[in-house]
């Protein structure tokens, strides 16, 4: 009788349509109850019809996002300095989150994230450091040789490497003059292309000088008067070298030294404007990002709360950050670090000091927070954890020494993903 049914159900599967004839709509809906991004790019990538259904949907891709936002693979860690830690190589180092699902661990094993195919070049091994991380892509400098170069370590693909920006920042300057960090900016939209920017100022004016894949050269714009500053006392520098990404929709951002302003550059018509930042900012850490639904937002530690602004603007033009919550997070750290340890030392050290709670990132609806400044005792390890804006649970990620400057590497849709890219470009019917 058993064998019976066997048969049966093997004749009514036989009689039933084949996953091939599937319609393309169906197969998207299949996918969107899939649980990562990195199983859907499993799935997609089985035959070449169905990378084609997700490739050609800017719809679906909008509605998986959604559903399931962007994870985060780990963190880049710069190379710490000379001065920091004597006699260590300068190389970045990546600390993978630990995902629990089995396809983004499986992600993070098949990339090059110790950027090996960056050492295979001949004489001495050149000392690459990550700068700045944007929809899957790194940016990189090479210190002693000036030079940069975009990669993916998820693909493994990368640009030609292209020199810093030349003397032409220099023409109209006045006084001293002071390039920042390279900053890049990837499109979600077209995956293959990318802008590296550089802020320059001089004593009273900043201007933007920018590298478009499209070109591979760099173009220096014109320059624009700020607001009134106060200069430091170092190095007449009055823009801070942006620690973490700084972006949101399309702009970057920059602080004030005396944190009284935050200058902005939309890079789509390459307009600068300055803001007065808010009195809750100015002894704060904090970082421009992105909620879940796209709002341009900032996230600020006061103690152990966590503060959000919102990017308004009023019917005349003004730019304002207003306030929309503040959430203590004092329960949800004792229940995160208390969770499977075997002391209680970080929390300890927490509650006898309020204000070792400070933000990394904010990227994609997900605050990255850090419960130790940088540039602490190596010896005493911190913990990393990241928080969700709308549920504002936090999770425990990691724990290592904090030594440097971190970027969150969050998982972005492959090019073959997103349009019709390398190999797949010629494709036709199969």
């Amino acid at each position: 009788m058993a064998g019976g049914r066997q048969r049966q159900r093997r004749r009514n599967a036989r009689g039933g349509p084949p996953i091939h004839k599937l319609t393309d709509d169906l197969v998207l809906e299949i996918f969107l109850r899939l649980p990562s991004l990195a199983t859907l790019v499993r799935a997609a990538l089985a035959c070449r019809p169905w990378r084609r259904a997700v490739a050609s949907s800017p719809a679906f891709r909008r509605r998986f996002r959604a559903l399931h936002p962007s994870p985060l693979l780990g963190l880049f860690f710069e190379a710490p300095g000379p001065a920091q830690i004597p006699n260590v190589p300068a190389f970045s180092a990546f600390a993978p989150a630990r995902p629990r699902d089995r396809d983004l661990a499986a992600a993070v094993r098949g990339g090059d994230f110790f950027l090996t195919s960056l050492q295979d070049g001949p004489g001495e091994i050149p000392c690459w450091d990550v700068i700045d991380c944007s929809r899957g892509c790194v940016l990189l400098l090479n210190w002693d040789d000036g030079i940069l170069v975009v990669m993916n370590p998820l693909t493994r693909r990368r640009d030609d490497d292209f020199d810093q920006p030349s003397m032409d920042v220099y023409v109209g300057a006045r006084g001293q003059l002071t390039l920042l960090n390279p900053r890049l900016l990837c499109s979600a939209e077209d995956p293959m292309s990318f802008l590296v920017v550089v802020l320059v100022h001089d004593k009273s004016r900043v201007r933007a000088v920018v590298l478009s894949s499209s070109t591979m050269e760099w173009k220096v714009h014109r320059w624009v008067k700020v607001p009134a500053h106060v200069k430091s006392d170092e190095d007449n520098r009055w823009v801070q070298n942006a620690v973490g990404v700084m972006q949101a929709n399309g702009f970057m951002y920059w602080v004030y030294e005396d944190r009284m302003h935050l200058v902005s550059l939309d890079t789509a018509t390459m307009k600068f404007s300055v803001v007065e930042l808010p009195q809750c900012l100015r002894n704060s850490s904090f970082d421009v990002g992105e909620t879940k639904d796209g709002a341009t937002c900032i996230v600020y530690s006061d103690h152990l709360n966590i503060g959000v602004l919102l990017h308004t603007r009023d019917a005349d033009g003004v730019e304002r950050w207003l306030l929309d919550r503040v959430v203590p997070l004092g329960s949800e750290l004792a229940r995160v670090l208390r969770c499977g340890l075997d002391d209680n030392s970080v929390l300890i050290h927490l509650v006898d000091n309020p204000d070792d709670l400070f933000v990394l990132a904010v990227q994609d609806g997900y605050v990255y927070l850090a419960t130790t400044l940088m540039y602490h005792d190596p010896r005493t390890p911190c913990w990393f954890l990241s928080l969700c804006l709308e549920t504002m649970k936090l999770e425990r990620l990691f724990r290592r020494t904090y030594d440097s400057i971190v970027h969150p590497y969050i998982m972005e849709w492959p090019p073959c993903l997103v349009g019709n890219y390398g190999q797949f470009a010629l494709e036709s019917t199969p």
